[in-house]
């Protein structure tokens, strides 16, 4: 899988998914009618919109941007990839998506989160987080979606996240008032 172009990465808005970037107007790759169409929800000051058509490696796509935005920039994007063969696969795949990043940057702050608890119990999942100078950052992590604490329904998520940094100081903001 190829998220660089073919330029070596500087900075975030030299990745792509998709072909989309960080910085993109949304509307370079659908009209406004179908983002109108397309399921969204909104947060503060942001919007954020589901992909799900006309892709050729992820599942789905999860685009962000400012709501009153009438260019819709991109500050977000979260490419999603449904795992049907357990979490192992799951970071598997994770696994070769961090080689790749770190061959590509050695000036990254590279964080490891462990396995973490989401609301529902016995899911899971494991972030390592990529942060740049200017606060910019690259997520991936394996979402483990069990049934029970010994039931596997086998239906997990691998997510690509790309993230401006002020997004990232919203969801921060966001996360503090919670």
């Amino acid at each position: 899988m190829c998220f660089i172009s073919p330029s070596q990465a500087d900075d975030i808005r030299d990745f792509e998914i998709e072909g989309i970037s960080i910085g993109d107007s949304l509307l370079e790759f659908v009209t406004l009618a179908e983002i109108d169409k397309f399921p969204g929800k909104e947060e503060r000051e942001y919007k954020r919109t589901l992909i799900q058509k006309n892709l050729e490696i992820y599942d789905s796509l999860l685009v962000t941007y400012k709501k009153n935005d009438n260019k819709y920039i991109i500050e977000g994007l979260t490419a999603n990839i449904r795992i049907n063969s357990g979490i192992n696969n799951c970071y598997k795949k994770m696994s070769s998506i961090e080689k790749e990043i770190s061959s590509l940057f050695s000036n990254l702050i590279r964080k490891n989160w462990g396995i973490l608890e989401l609301d529902i119990p016995y899911q899971t999942y494991n972030p390592i987080t990529y942060d740049f100078e200017n606060k910019d950052r690259i997520q991936i992590a394996c979402w483990d979606l069990r049934i029970s604490k010994d039931k596997d329904n086998d239906s997990d998520l691998f997510k690509f996240s790309l993230m401006s940094s002020d997004y990232m100081n919203a969801i921060k903001l966001e996360a503090v008032e919670k």
